[in-house]
């Protein structure tokens, strides 16, 4: 991955020379640099999460603590100065060292998070960071605090790819299993990760790996791979330069693995839409030579005239355009109306079952003796199985659903654009007499082409039938209250999740419609500014004496050369990516 970027920014480097100043070339670079994957640790309070990800880095950037982190995830990003910044829920920041980030983010310091921190950003000149990779360090599950879950669960959709650290003392816990018996809903990108190996011998060792294999294969229905290291050991070698014990740690096959995965699932794609980005560019730039040559042919008037003509082709097309993006609106907005009508349908179907199922439960539960603290918690366990149960499955073919119909509304409109395109080029051709060519390329979206079910406050929604139940009153009086609302709190819980569900799915067709209309905008606009610039050089070189006319011309020529060699080195690397 290194080792292609650094070629696509000696590209740019070279392309800057020719041509300097290009908008073009900007934005390559900023989608080169700019572009980010996600990379989630998970995993229960104690585990070593702390300390896998300071392996990772090579150095104590992260604290770690034997009491249990709050509700702060920890950001790591690259950037040549090291720092962090404090943001708070009034939106505020603060700008610390990074020694004093567990200030602000261990419990220990910042008890029920009483200094109001949103999250914490840690940039670090890490040779690591520097492949574009930030690292979200969140609080450890199944602690003493609840909300520390929840975060973990808010995160996953946001997850590039998510690393889960276990350890051999204890084994997998209950909240563990439940953790990712939810989660594999939501992403099936993990990496699953042993540590403190050196707390046990290799037998012991052995019989660990075996025993979480077995049922994390039970839970998530597929074989996984653990990886056993010793994070401690890893981080003591890397500051020790002890190669040795690096090699011991067994860290290493855990970073090959995850570099390898960050380059085919992201990168690449990266790469290939920069690299279409600089070849359209390069067509530009050679399109605006040939005009700028052929045009010297033709008199001033007659080039105005042409250019006026031009211009009045370039009105129509623009208008055209606009409404392709009016009528892609319209097609989204249908599908808008189809998830409605799929929301409607899912309420008919399990929503009467969902109330039958609380009613019976809170039958069976009000037999027992239960204080009203357990009568709540159990009621509200039933409710939350039941809910991730129903919109877990649905979520998912929604998703694939909506984003195949998407994807269908977006193909339509590519191939218009590029359809415009190819009117502009074959236009000028034949209006200023030199043969052009359109650069077409399939447009590709470099975000997550799914559509995550947001699961933000989604605990807080579940605790409604805690809230509707808690009462300090006497068990056997709470439950009659509680009786009269079993009902009204099943449907009001229900469609706030459809609410949830729908504005999830509807906020991430928005954003990617956006970023894909966006792209489209670009692209013909470019084409129609390097051809309207060529038109403006081409006049401006009208009005020089014919030796500047010619040192013009040859420095064109020379710089044609250079584009033709940068261009076939490019074609030469999208075929390489495309493989």
């Amino acid at each position: 991955m290194e080792k292609l970027k650094n070629q696509l920014h000696l590209t740019i480097e070279k392309l800057n020379k020719i041509t300097p100043d290009a908008k073009q070339l900007k934005k390559a670079y900023e989608k080169l640099t700019q572009e980010h994957f996600n990379l989630v640790i998970i995993g229960q309070f104690k585990r070593g999460k702390s300390t896998f990800i300071n392996a990772l880095l090579g150095e104590k950037i992260v604290p770690s603590s034997i009491l249990p982190l709050t509700s702060i995830v920890t950001i790591i990003s690259y950037n040549p100065e090291k720092y962090a910044v404090v943001k708070f829920m009034d939106k505020s920041t603060k700008q610390i060292p990074v020694d004093e980030v567990s200030i602000y983010v261990t419990e220990k310091h910042n008890p029920e998070n009483k200094l109001n921190v949103k999250e914490v950003w840690v940039y670090h000149p890490s040779e690591y960071l520097k492949k574009g990779i930030r690292i979200v360090d969140t609080p450890g599950i199944g602690s003493v605090f609840k909300h520390n879950t929840d975060v973990a669960y808010n995160f996953l959709p946001y997850c590039d790819a998510a690393i889960f650290v276990m350890s051999p003392d204890p084994p997998l816990g209950e909240a563990e299993i439940e953790f990712l018996k939810n989660a594999k809903a939501y992403t099936e990108k993990f990496f699953f990760v042993l540590n403190k190996i050196d707390i046990v011998s290799e037998d012991e060792l052995q019989e660990v790996v075996e025993f979480n294999r077995n049922l994390l294969k039970e839970y998530t229905k597929r074989d996984v791979k653990i990886y056993p290291v010793s994070a401690k050991e890893a981080l003591e070698a890397k500051l020790n330069k002890d190669s040795q014990k690096l090699e011991s740690s067994n860290i290493k096959q855990i970073e090959t693995d995850l570099d390898r995965f960050i380059e085919t699932e992201r990168f690449n794609i990266i790469a290939l839409s920069t690299t279409n980005m600089l070849l359209r560019h390069i067509n530009n730039e050679l399109t605006s030579y040939k005009i700028q040559t052929q045009t010297q042919k033709l008199s001033v008037d007659q080039l105005k005239s042409k250019i006026d003509e031009f211009s009045r082709f370039i009105k129509t097309i623009e208008d055209e355009a606009e409404e392709y993006s009016y009528i892609l609106d319209k097609r989204i907005e249908k599908i808008y109306a189809e998830l409605d009508d799929e929301i409607e349908k899912l309420k008919e179907d399990h929503l009467p079952q969902l109330i039958e199922n609380m009613q019976k439960h809170y039958d069976e539960l009000s037999k027992q003796k239960l204080s009203t603290e357990e009568f709540e918690n159990q009621m509200t366990q039933k409710m939350n199985g039941y809910i991730m149960e129903i919109f877990s499955e649905w979520r998912k073919q929604q998703s694939d659903i909506i984003s195949k119909r998407v994807e269908a509304v977006y193909e339509d409109l590519a191939s218009k654009i590029n359809s415009k395109i190819k009117q502009i080029i074959k236009s000028a051709s034949e209006l200023f007499e030199v043969e052009l060519n359109a650069y077409i390329d399939k447009e590709k979206l470099s975000q997550k082409s799914d559509f995550y079910f947001m699961l933000e406050d989604q605990m807080g929604i579940l605790n409604i039938f805690a809230t509707t139940f808690r009462t300090k009153l006497p068990f056997f009086i709470g439950k009659r209250i509680a009786a009269k609302h079993i009902k009204k709190t099943t449907i009001e819980l229900f469609d706030r999740h459809c609410g949830r569900v729908r504005y999830d799915l509807t906020k991430r067709v928005r954003e990617t419609t956006f970023a894909f209309k966006d792209q489209l905008k670009d692209k013909l606009q470019l084409t129609i500014d390097s051809i309207n610039e060529a038109l403006k050089k081409s006049l401006a070189l009208k009005e020089q004496n014919e030796q500047e006319v010619e040192t013009k011309l040859r420095e064109i020529q020379k710089n044609t050369e250079k584009l033709l060699k940068i261009k076939e080195e490019l074609e030469a690397l999208k075929n390489r990516l495309n493989t």
